[in-house]
């Protein structure tokens, strides 16, 4: 029987990407009107303000991000998604492989050498971690907030130490 389950999570903006909207919204609305302060609007130098209207609102919707988590038959796939338009593959992993797996509290050590994959909605709340060694990657650390559905089918794939250990915990 194949199992599979998937959960996007959208994170929430930080402070510095609000300064940053704050910062795009600003220079469109400043080059709006120096644009038409310098001249009537004519045809042309029309099309330059709908042009920087345009380039704000790309550049705004584009500020945006998600994180798609994905478990197929025990393999955990992570996707970004930028503005809604722009997707881009973070990693694959076997959840076989996990070498660590529970809930990311303030108090959960991190390890000082571990490649850190923070792909979480940036609340804080309902966080989980993954510890994993490839390749690739070396020893890394994936936070992410997973939905309940989500967390149940990577804990059948889990090593039985790890399974274990989350259930008591």
């Amino acid at each position: 029987m194949d199992h599979f389950a998937e959960y996007l999570v959208q994170k929430r903006p930080t402070s510095q990407d609000r300064l940053k909207q704050g910062l795009i919204v600003a220079a469109a609305v400043v080059l709006s009107v120096l644009i038409g302060a310098i001249s009537v609007l004519t045809g042309w130098l029309f099309l330059l303000v709908i042009g920087a209207i345009y380039g704000a609102y790309y550049l705004l919707t584009g500020c945006y991000t998600e994180y798609e988590y994905t478990v197929t038959n025990g393999e955990l796939d992570v996707d970004k998604i930028a503005g809604r338009r722009k997707r881009s593959h973070l990693l694959t992993v076997p959840v076989s492989k996990f070498t660590g797996f529970g809930f990311y509290t303030d108090q959960t050590d991190d390890p000082s050498d571990a490649t850190l994959f923070l792909c979480s909605d940036n609340t804080g709340e309902n966080a989980y971690y993954a510890d994993f060694t490839t390749e690739e990657y070396g020893t890394a650390r994936l936070i992410f907030t997973p939905n309940g559905e989500m967390v149940q089918t990577i804990v059948l794939f889990l090593p039985a130490a790890l399974k274990r250990q989350f259930r008591q915990g």
